[in-house]
């Protein structure tokens, strides 16, 4: 092979090389501030270490990600900081509602020391309240032994139900009387055939001779649920209280606070269908439809579009309903009053088209109203201030850790009193779709220079491959003609 020959084909191979090794590794992608479509600035007054913010409307209108992957929390030079996403329900406030229960009182010969006597007769309604609490054979001399509780009609008047939990029993002198001490048993019972011990304790009621008085009239215990009492005395005279309440436990959680969002719908190609368009990123957790009319009914099934391929030849594609539920929206006036469906609670369901198909003719195409919880996004306020919070890129993976990454050991009452950052007004970048788009459009430029660069080489390749196949070839004609002469 000649040796210019040899050169050239050494050249263009490594001119080649060299263009496919600069194409086939792009620029390495970007993740800062400038990168996503919206920012949301956020103040932060104090200076705690962990920060919380419930996630505005406007990151559920905006976002690209079904699953909020493309949220980032940025500092003032562009850092990011961590964070993490929960639904952080109130903490439930405990309140105590306090009703007098309806109290027996039992009589015999000697001291109340535990087991209820088998004789004792108890009569009962159906519904389980104690009617009576009586011996077989009471004599004149027979004195106060307990007190049988029924906590039925407490519960009734605290309006709490029958099994909330019970905390602590209060008790009330009778009249006249000022002063008393004694130590005392409570037992529990919900069928009146088997106790436990609940708690023991001493009560007093002291008044000194200035007429200030001290007391002490409360029985407290780890709170439990529980129909039946028993107050026994341990030590001290039996006394028929006047009144014993029932404090019950009764745990409230503030309601959740949702955003709303009313679609227009638009009809679908065939059918009755009405199709809305959604943002991705709301988890809708209700359903509801907003009627313009005044009498509409509306059986109707709501749900997205499934593509799957169909088994009959000459049909690849098929599209159906995948119903998420199939109920009836109404809105009705009936004698003067309006009567309106309320929304359906579903699985929380992301979207970005829904479908509803009404089973009946409709004469307008009503509104579809989806409600969704805002999350809360918890991040260490470790960089510079002011913080930014951005979103809005489609190709942005997940970024959010566990909680117990950013707020270890926080209980949960630690985490809903967190400091909450203000945001401000919402930012739209332009630069970021453009850069984005600016981007894409080079790589497949790159690509196509690739592909063209090694098409050329392998070309130029084969065009030296055939000369050099010609010229091979010639010299072999030139030696058979020398030797034959």
């Amino acid at each position: 092979m000649p040796t210019s020959l040899y050169r050239r084909c050494c050249a263009i191979m490594a001119l080649v090389l060299a263009v496919a090794v600069s194409t086939a590794n792009p620029a390495i992608p970007t993740d800062g501030p400038a990168d996503y479509s919206y920012r949301l600035p956020l103040r932060v007054v104090s200076s705690q270490a962990v920060v919380q913010l419930p996630l505005p409307r406007a990151v559920y209108l905006n976002a690209r990600s079904s699953a909020l992957h493309d949220l980032r929390v940025f500092d003032a030079v562009g850092a990011s900081m961590p964070f993490a996403l929960v639904d952080q329900a109130p903490p439930a406030v405990e309140k105590r509602a306090a009703a007098p229960v309806a109290i027996f009182p039992l009589y015999g010969a000697a001291r109340d020391a535990g087991p209820m006597s088998e004789s004792l007769q108890i009569r009962t309604r159906s519904d389980g309240a104690v009617i009576s609490v009586t011996t077989p054979s009471r004599a004149a001399s027979d004195t106060l032994q307990s007190l049988i509780l029924d906590l039925q009609p407490a519960a009734l008047a605290a309006k709490v139900s029958a099994a909330a939990p019970v905390g602590a029993l209060t008790l009330s002198l009778p009249a006249g009387m000022s002063s008393y001490n004694a130590h005392v048993a409570l037992d529990a019972s919900n069928d009146l055939q088997d106790w436990d011990l609940l708690a023991e304790a001493a009560v007093s009621w002291l008044v000194n001779d200035r007429g200030a008085s001290v007391g002490k009239h409360r029985i407290e215990f780890s709170p439990q649920s529980f129909r039946y009492a028993r107050l026994r005395w341990l030590d001290g005279k039996p006394l028929a209280f006047a009144d014993i309440n029932a404090e019950y436990v009764v745990q409230q959680y503030a309601a959740t606070q949702l955003d709303t969002i009313v679609l227009p719908g638009v009809p679908a190609a065939e059918g009755r269908d009405v199709l809305y368009a959604a943002p991705v990123a709301i988890p809708a957790i209700t359903v509801g439809f907003v009627f313009q009319g005044q009498n509409v009914v509306m059986p109707v099934m709501v749900g997205q579009y499934q593509t799957t391929r169909s088994r009959k030849p000459g049909e690849r594609v098929v599209t159906q309903l995948q119903p998420i539920l199939n109920t009836t929206f109404y809105q009705l006036s009936q004698k003067g009053q309006q009567r309106v469906s309320g929304d359906v609670e579903i699985t929380a369901t992301n979207a970005s088209t829904w479908v509803a198909r009404p089973l009946t003719p409709i004469l307008e195409r009503p509104a579809l109203r989806l409600r969704w919880a805002p999350a809360t996004i918890v991040f260490v306020a470790a960089g510079k201030a002011p913080y930014h919070l951005a979103f809005g890129r489609a190709s942005a993976t997940v970024a959010s850790v566990p909680l117990s990454q950013v707020a270890p050991g926080f209980t949960r009452r630690e985490l809903a009193e967190l400091e909450s950052a203000t945001p401000g007004a919402l930012v739209r970048q332009q630069r970021s779709d453009t850069t984005a788009e600016d981007s894409s459009t080079t790589g497949s430029n790159r690509r196509y220079w690739l592909w063209g660069m090694l098409v050329c080489g392998l070309a130029a390749l084969a065009a030296m491959a055939w000369h050099l196949f010609r010229q091979m070839k010639a010299d072999a004609s030139d030696s058979e003609l020398h030797a034959s002469k």
